[in-house]
């Protein structure tokens, strides 16, 4: 069997060719041209992006005949061998396999002699996060003091899983996720050389479903020119591959904006009927949902949102009608939708749809800024605690200085305010404001929490409203309540009465958990 799938035939051979790593392939060359290269190498990055790709290329430049060289010439004894992979001083390990101890131990043997015919000895070790605690112990030694002519190139998809040790002795390049513009000119490209016809909207289709993988769209690529019978379509690939087309996600969010609960288990059903899963159900809706919010946010100049012509104004509609308040809401139910199906996969369909079918019941929920501005209203009518009076009476203007008369004694509802020019004429209020003056904390506890007051003949007798604990504690301190009874016409020790707290009011609280079915968790 002579073919060769497109991943394989279309790899990188040289720098030039990796596309969307310049970060690191700029970096590398220089370090070559400089005559700078390090000991060892660390490639981060998710699967399909160039880790490895790129570790050949390194080993290529290293031993070319004309090295090393940017540019390996790609016709020599080494170029070649390293391609197949069989190059007996560039040396590739699957760190799944060979994982244990006496796997590294070899390879601590074998590194002190030259290499054979090639000035460098290169091991790359694909997957090293696999190696197992003792493997990593072992490579310790050797990587921090390695011959001269020894280089090790080591590609991880999980670097959290890497000893600090190990991490430490390398030089480390992160990988990104691919563009979609980067693959989709990778994708023509391949189209070209293949002399295959595929439609520009299946080559997007493809460069967003892969999610920044060239590999997965090379392979998403192969597999449906394999089954397609003359130019691949949308509907193939839906079949291949489980990328649904645009228009089933407009229908199913339409039917959710209009909360037509049978279309949209009608919609789940047909997805999944076509092959797809639960987890990529949630993850192209999301995708879906971000583009609507694009296009709803920066119209025409959305980023990387390109829709064709027959769905641009229907999804414009789409967006309109939604609103971004109820986008950024579907996002966030999706993402924790799908950290809901990892925890109970055998109920992931129950939760998709619960979760689509509460979406659809989002545009029952009054406006929040409504909701928010008419508590605001309310709360601006509730009395003050800075003016208690104004709760039980209406403000009364002095009596002129003609015909001065004692101040009334205060009401059992709130202090009276008062002047307070000298201890004759001391009321609760001025005793409050004079505590604030000069504990201005205290103050605004006892004056934001007050409830009723009065002056005794031996004292003062407060009732404030319930308090979080550090205030209640400020204000049991002995030093608090010396400090209350000594100010200027305090009549003597001050008893403070302290309610219990209770349930506070929350109508939008409340009507949250109503609609969808919480409760409320007290610790």
């Amino acid at each position: 069997m002579s073919y060769r799938v497109l991943a394989r035939k279309y790899r990188p051979r040289t720098f030039a060719e990796v596309i969307g790593q310049d970060h690191i392939t700029t970096a590398l060359s220089r370090a070559i041209e400089k005559d700078r290269l390090g000991q060892a190498y660390l490639l981060v990055g998710p699967r399909g992006v160039g880790k490895t790709s790129t570790a050949r290329i390194l080993a290529k430049s290293l031993n070319c005949s004309s090295g090393p060289t940017v540019t390996p010439c790609l016709e020599c004894d080494a170029c070649k061998e390293i391609e197949l992979g069989g190059n007996m001083d560039v040396v590739e390990i699957d760190g799944a396999s060979n994982n244990g101890v006496d796997d590294v131990r070899a390879i601590r043997e074998r590194v002190h002699f030259r290499p054979l015919r090639d000035p460098s000895k290169v091991y790359i070790i694909d997957e090293v996060q696999r190696l197992s605690g003792p493997a990593f112990d072992a490579l310790l030694k050797t990587l921090e003091e390695p011959p001269g002519h020894v280089v090790f190139l080591f590609a991880t998809t999980d670097p959290h899983k890497i000893p600090d040790t190990i991490t430490s002795r390398c030089q480390t390049f992160e990988f990104r996720r691919l563009r979609e513009e980067d693959v989709l000119s990778k994708l023509r490209q391949v189209c070209k050389l293949e002399k295959v016809v595929v439609g520009e909207d299946v080559l997007a289709a493809i460069s967003c479903g892969c999610r920044g993988g060239l590999r997965d769209a090379e392979s998403m690529l192969d597999q449906l020119l394999a089954v397609a019978e003359g130019e691949p379509t949308l509907d193939d690939l839906e079949m291949v591959a489980g990328l649904a087309r645009p228009e089933r996600w407009l229908d199913l969010f339409e039917a959710v904006e209009r909360n037509e609960a049978a279309h949209i288990l009608q919609c789940i059903e047909a997805f999944l009927a076509r092959g797809g899963t639960e987890h990529e159900l949630v993850g192209q809706a999301t995708d879906f949902i971000r583009d609507l919010l694009h296009l709803a946010l920066l119209g025409e100049d959305s980023l990387g949102v390109q829709p064709a012509e027959e769905r641009r104004e229907r999804m414009m509609s789409l967006a309109r009608a939604l609103g971004r308040d109820r986008m950024e809401a579907l996002m966030g139910m999706l993402f924790t939708l799908e950290s809901r199906i990892r925890q109970a996969p055998l109920a992931a369909r129950a939760l998709v749809e619960w979760t689509l079918l509460r979406a659809a019941r989002l545009q029952e929920l009054l406006g929040v800024g409504e909701l928010m501005k008419s508590l605001k209203s309310t709360s601006s009518v509730a009395p003050t605690p800075s003016s208690p009076s104004s709760a039980s009476e209406p403000a009364t203007t002095p009596p002129p200085e003609s015909a001065p008369e004692p101040p009334p004694a205060p009401s059992p509802a709130a202090p009276v305010a008062a002047p307070a020019a000298d201890e004759e004429n001391v009321t609760l209020e001025s005793l409050l404001q004079l505590a604030s003056k000069r504990q201005p904390t205290l103050g605004q506890v006892l004056q934001s929490r007050f409830l009723r007051g009065e002056l005794q003949p031996n004292g003062v007798e407060l009732s404030l409203g319930a308090l979080k604990e550090r205030d209640v504690l400020m204000l049991e301190d002995e030093a608090t309540l010396q400090f209350l009874e000594k100010l200027p016409g305090s009549p003597g020790p001050w008893k403070i009465q302290i309610e219990k707290p209770g349930k506070l009011e929350d109508p939008l609280g409340d009507q949250l958990r109503n609609l969808f079915g919480g409760r409320e968790e007290v610790p």
